[in-house]
């Protein structure tokens, strides 16, 4: 039997009303308080004449309100299209004109779109009672539109059905072992699917969220880690590095009485994984692997699995995985033998808003065929070697940037960095990886000195053709690293050289 997240809210609202559901930023919602407020937006949202199938932007502020309208929303058989606090207005526009959407609810009145701006507190000017829950809702039904920002190109919107988010919900609670008890502090962007995804979650089992604004505030983090006697924590890497330079590296005061850690978003390095691992030793850090299109479809526990540091894990239940060659062909794969990772399971989006072309295109391989090459050794562990356009090819030799940039974040000295691709000035090996790297405040480093560290651990064809040091990696709004910003850069300052 099927439910949807809604159907769920209402049941828990039944059984254990006053237990806490959602704590904003600016207040609590116990599940049936969570279960007035939507019901309140829901009526609120008929009466201004949203309806089944209509497009609504929403500003992922971290407030009661926004969880209202968006549950609300989904009562109504409306599609919910979350957008960051801080989107730029161009892509808000893009967003408005690719979805035709009805209205944009914000946190006070943006003004200057093509559609009707409503603020959240808006909702309590609504004063009827509405029972929606016989509202002709199906699990095949469109629920939410994610738009992903890219690195080239107009951002794209992901299509999930009801069913795409029941199911993420089961693949959550099962590979995390979630308890009903559970309380998790989420302090990721809530238009993000990683973070939308871990509140459905939630939410479907009865648990309860605990959400925060970013990582800008590390002391109101912790407060609130430990007022709500936190038992969980979803995080970024970015963000782990944060809490460890925040907490003077005792990040194991900060996470210890967590059940488990889930870190996803992006990759975490080498250096990052050894230092949680022996700072928590007991607690299950926990490596999620997905994309929008497909999330939560694999699961890594570092500290079950100490000889596979470098695999991204195993896919969960109800999930598969399998890896293509250039012409969309089954291979079986080994490390000297990659292709693309495909994603197979109930998490897999319908396809992209308005875009039936591409969608045909990223689906043609019986899921999700990603951007990245991987390959999946005897144990059945998943390995990532890059992306598709990440990848090195020096003279012929495919070159991981994830196997660099690992190898020189042993160096002591090394805060951060990222390795990319150019062209060979040369033209004899095609393109040539080179590393920015962000170095430690109190260190220098000499020339020619990162490159010889290198020497010693990797083979000639893999080390950097050049260093550049640079005071932070560019990143985007849940910690990602942006490579394609990188590579401008790199074409800017080599231009420059050459006049």
């Amino acid at each position: 039997m099927h439910s949807t997240i809604e159907e769920m809210i209402r049941k828990h609202a039944e059984h254990t009303p006053d237990k806490l559901a959602i704590a904003a930023m600016n207040g609590d919602l116990t599940y049936a308080e969570l279960l007035t407020l939507a019901n309140k937006a829901a009526g609120f949202l008929k009466d201004r004449g949203i309806k089944k199938s209509d497009r609504v932007l929403l500003s992922a502020v971290p407030i009661k309100e926004y969880f209202a309208v968006y549950f609300g929303l989904h009562m109504l058989g409306a599609i919910c299209v979350p957008a960051a606090v801080n989107a730029k207005r161009e892509l808000l526009n893009h967003i408005i004109k690719n979805t035709n959407a009805a209205c944009f609810f914000a946190s006070e009145d943006s003004g200057c779109y093509e559609i009707a701006s409503i603020t959240y507190n808006e909702i309590y000017s609504y004063s009827g009672t509405d029972n929606l829950t016989d509202a002709d809702i199906h699990m095949g039904d469109i629920a939410d539109i994610i738009y992903t920002t890219g690195t080239t190109g107009l951002a794209k919107g992901v299509v999930l059905t009801h069913e795409v988010l029941e199911a993420g919900a089961h693949n959550i609670i099962n590979a995390v072992d979630m308890q009903e008890d559970e309380v998790i502090l989420a302090p990721l962007p809530l238009n993000h699917s990683n973070a939308l995804g871990t509140m459905r979650a939630f939410l479907y089992k009865g648990a309860s969220l605990i959400v925060h604004n970013g990582f800008t505030n590390i002391k109101s983090m912790e407060e609130r880690l430990n007022s709500y006697r936190c038992t969980a924590f979803s995080g970024a890497p970015s963000g782990l590095k944060i809490i460890d330079r925040a907490t003077r590296g005792h990040i194991d005061l900060f996470l210890k009485n967590m059940r488990y850690v889930e870190i996803g978003t992006a990759p975490m390095d080498m250096e990052l994984k050894k230092k949680m691992m022996q700072a928590l030793p007991h607690t299950r850090l926990l490596i999620n692997y997905g994309a929008t299109e497909a999330h939560r479809a694999v699961y890594m526990d570092l500290n079950s699995h100490p000889d596979k540091l470098k695999s991204i894990g195993k896919p969960v239940k109800n999930m598969a995985v399998k890896i293509i060659d250039e012409d969309n062909q089954v291979i079986q794969s080994s490390e000297n033998k990659i292709g693309r990772l495909v994603i197979c399971g109930k998490t897999c989006m319908k396809g992209y808003w308005n875009d039936p072309a591409l969608s045909k295109k990223v689906l043609a391989a019986g899921g999700l065929a990603t951007s990245d090459l991987a390959y999946i050794d005897k144990d059945g562990f998943i390995f990532l070697v890059g992306r598709a356009n990440d990848v090195i090819n020096v003279g012929g030799k495919k070159v991981s940037p994830f196997e660099i940039e690992d190898a020189l974040m042993t160096n002591e000295k090394i805060v951060d960095c990222a390795c990319i691709p150019v062209k060979d000035k040369n033209s004899i090996l095609g393109n040539v990886p080179i590393m920015f790297v962000v170095v430690r405040k109190d260190r220098i480093v000499e020339k020619n000195e990162l490159k010889n560290y290198l020497l010693k651990k990797l083979e000639t064809y893999k080390i950097p053709v050049e260093f550049i040091e640079i005071e932070e990696l560019p990143k985007n709004y849940v910690g990602k690293l942006d490579r394609e910003r990188l590579k401008n850069i790199w074409e800017t300052r080599y231009k420059q050289n050459d006049k």
